[in-house]
């Protein structure tokens, strides 16, 4: 809920310096995060541990380090100048920085800055000054000053508990308008962060996918909860829990949430490096993650108001006056959360249309979705919940709109993904020096929880849900992943003051070795070696040189009928299976490819039914072509591992272009299967 106190930031007009220092800041920030992200992206490696690496090497932990300064100290002054915390007036006397907060025991106090000492707080005089500076060093990891441990000026300090800290006198620079506005931008960037892992979040995806996808997501969230929580409470001083906070319950129960929940974006971006995005194991997966986020923010949120708003051990009365707002805020987030999801949903999907219909695509679609983002944004901020989490809602709430095409979805991330989320990235290691905050006991036992949470808990969901032992696994191996989601949640917390940067660089460090680890494993579980060819699959009696239908249950229905005889299966059966799966998630391909597929009980080998399409067919492609070549994918359901080797072999076979081109201007099988041929030859 709002803070009763009257707080008044720093925030005047900007000097023509502070702008031009801001807007260098910003492009050193970008630019660096774009450049190391795509250095990783060459390696192999997530695109975010790069952006990260460009805020370490220009943060506190490289540029800003005094002990890594040469003779004259360049590197640090370059530091400060770039990236200014200090909020300091030539035209001022010295202020005191103030954190608002509240002592355990309700008392007022004051703490020295970089101390551990108390003392009574002074009295202010009315004529004091109200600015309240930015942060100081020590202070740098309260970055939103809005939030309870910020930084701000209160108008009673008799009242709350104060941490303070005069300013040096001898520093007569202002750099208070440009840092709040950098903060406002990267608390901008964040908000929209969670808006695409929102539109993620494809709600009749999970409702078809029905008890498997439930059993997987509720189980692998209850164990790495309880772990994570036991952990926590049982050994609070090895992961760095401030004792003098008094919030020992929060504190474990933010990091039973953190090694529960996942990270949708680095999952996905896994499934389909390893062709699993469309195969049953990947929608599994992907729906399982999409429940786990969902639940996992919701219980972020309520960590969060418990966090604004502290429960004490006093009296009965006294308690139960505490626990009203706390329940009070708890219920107008779940109130939210509802009307939102259903409501909200409802709204939102007649609207869309109305939006396309009246204004230029696809701008007036991203700015209706970017509008309704940061209104659900400012409604949670305004129940005393972070903002971000009216991002992630709106973001659900638009996602599974079949009114949202897949190719404005791609507008909307690729603005959001190269812009707002390098900024972000990068911006973690400005302030926290990794050197300094890494502790290898923190690092090794919340690595150990997190992998070992998420196998065990999906073990035991897919294993129940009737899934093989093999499956079983590497869903727990590629549910490890946790990615951006995790350092967004981790960040908060910081912010919040709920963890300390012993536990957040542990936490970053986990995030980063499980996104990379995640892929390998999967890979290893589900033994992905033999390489199948696309023309040991395909045969003459499974062509059709063209297609009559002009829809895609229509096509589906007549590569069924056409593999009916191969496979020794009723065609209706096939297309049944197959369409079935295609109403989960369309399997269009940018350049007109589409990959329906089933997994049959019966079926004795894999096989490939091809068609062509003149005019093309829609199968709903991210690039909004219309698929002209059509090939349904059958494998046996009792081989999880044949449906991955089909997905890849065709993928493979039409990555180039040429190969692609060769083969939708084929006339009859034979040219067809020479331009697969001379494709497949020239891959190797």
């Amino acid at each position: 809920m709002p803070s009763p106190l009257n707080l008044t930031l720093a925030a005047g007009a900007l000097s023509y310096e502070q702008v031009t220092v801001f807007l260098l800041a910003f492009a050193v920030l970008l630019g660096t995060a774009r450049l190391f992200g795509e250095v990783c992206r060459k390696l192999g490696q997530p695109v975010v541990l790069g952006e990260i690496l460009a805020g370490v090497v220009l943060g506190a932990t490289v540029l800003g380090s005094p002990s890594l300064a040469g003779p004259d100290g360049a590197n640090v002054r370059l530091y400060d100048w770039l990236f200014p915390v200090h909020v300091l007036d030539e035209d001022r006397e010295p202020v005191t920085v103030v954190r608002v907060a509240k002592a355990p025991d309700g008392r007022p106090q004051v703490r020295e800055a970089g101390g551990d000492t108390a003392a009574p707080v002074p009295e202010v005089a009315a004529d004091a000054p109200r600015e309240a500076p930015a942060p100081t060093r020590e202070a740098e990891r309260d970055a939103d000053p809005v939030a309870p441990g910020s930084l701000a000026v209160v108008d009673d300090p008799s009242e709350h508990e104060l941490d303070s800290a005069p300013l040096p006198a001898d520093h007569q620079k202002s750099y208070d308008g440009g840092y709040l506005a950098m903060s406002m931008f990267l608390q901008l960037s964040a908000v929209f962060l969670l808006l695409v892992a929102g539109l993620e979040v494809d709600l009749s995806i999970v409702w078809r996918q029905g008890r498997a996808a439930l059993l997987i997501s509720v189980m692998s969230m209850v164990v790495p909860f309880a772990l994570g929580f036991a952990l926590a409470y049982a050994v609070p001083g090895m992961l760095g829990f401030d004792f003098e906070s008094g919030q020992l319950i929060p504190f474990a129960l933010f990091l039973g949430v953190a090694m529960s929940i996942t990270a949708l974006p680095v999952i996905a971006k896994i499934l389909m490096d390893l062709n699993l995005f469309r195969s049953d194991v990947g929608m599994l997966i992907m729906a399982s993650a999409m429940v786990n986020d969902l639940l996992g923010w919701i219980g972020f949120a309520i960590v969060l108001a418990m966090v604004a708003v502290p429960i004490g051990g006093g009296e009965a009365a006294g308690a139960l006056a505490a626990a009203l707002p706390l329940a009070k805020t708890i219920g107008l987030t779940l109130l939210f959360v509802g009307g939102m999801l259903t409501v909200g949903r409802w709204a939102v999907h007649r609207v869309l249309p109305f939006v396309q219909a009246h204004s230029a695509w696809p701008g007036g679609v991203l700015s209706f979705v970017l509008c309704l983002a940061l209104v659900c944004s400012a409604i949670t901020e305004a129940i005393g919940i972070h903002s971000i989490f009216g991002a992630f809602i709106a973001g659900v709430a638009i996602g599974d709109s079949a009114h949202l095409r897949r190719q404005t979805r791609e507008h909307i991330e690729q603005f959001i993904s190269n812009i707002f989320a390098p900024l972000f990235f990068a911006s973690i290691g400005l302030r926290v020096n990794f050197f300094e905050g890494f502790d290898l006991t923190a690092v090794t036992l919340v690595l150990v929880i997190a992998i070992a949470g998420k196998l065990i808990g999906c073990w035991i969901g897919a294993i129940w849900a009737g899934l093989s032992r093999r499956e079983s696994a590497a869903i727990g191996m590629g549910m490890s992943a946790r990615g951006a989601m995790e350092i967004i949640l981790g960040q908060l917390a910081l912010n919040q003051g709920l963890i300390t940067e012993k536990l957040f660089v542990a936490i970053v460090v986990m995030a980063i070795v499980t996104s990379l680890i995640a892929g390998p494993g999967m890979k290893a579980i589900l033994r992905i070696k033999a390489r199948r060819k696309l023309t040991d699959l395909i045969s003459e009696k499974l062509y059709v040189d063209e297609l009559r239908t002009d829809n895609a249950r229509g096509i589906i229905a007549e590569l069924a009928e056409r593999a009916t005889a191969t496979a020794g299966l009723p065609a209706a059966e096939i297309a049944e299976s197959a369409w079935r799966r295609e109403r989960l998630f369309s399997t269009g391909l940018p350049g007109g490819l589409a990959i329906p597929h089933a997994r049959l009980a019966g079926l004795s080998r894999p096989m490939v039914a091809v068609g062509r399409s003149r005019d093309g067919v829609d199968f709903d492609a991210t690039d909004g072509s219309r698929a002209r070549l059509i090939c349904l994918l059958l494998s046996p359901a009792e081989d999880p591992t044949a449906q991955v080797e089909l997905l890849r072999a065709v993928g493979e076979t039409f990555a180039n272009k040429e190969t692609r081109a060769a083969a939708l201007d084929a006339t009859g099988y034979t040219q067809f299967r020479a331009a697969l041929i001379v494709g497949e030859a020239a891959e190797h």
